[in-house]
């Protein structure tokens, strides 16, 4: 089955968290959702803006350029690639 070979070669995709305006979120999810499979959003931090993009590896490029965009339009104020959090919840 797919999830026990992604799981077998431990497959994770490109992770990366955003502080987004409050009054935009739905703006910057709405839009993220709109084209399946790129993305997968949460809140992270409701009280600090911030959300957590799980991003499929083929649409990484794209969603740079998009977050790129959002944080010209002040939507977004900080967009980092990070490791990816579900990762090293393995080490536990």
């Amino acid at each position: 089955m797919l999830i026990e070979r992604i799981y077998m070669t431990k497959q994770y995709c490109p992770y990366y968290q955003a502080t987004v305006r409050r009054d935009k979120i739905w703006l910057v999810t709405g839009i993220l959702r709109n084209e399946p499979h790129w993305v997968f959003d949460r809140t992270l931090d409701a009280k600090q803006n911030v959300l957590e993009f799980f991003v499929a590896p083929a649409y990484e490029d794209q969603f740079i350029d998009i977050m790129d965009l959002f944080t010209k339009k002040g939507f977004v104020s900080s967009c980092e690639k990070k490791p990816n959090r579900l990762k090293e919840s393995d080490r536990l």
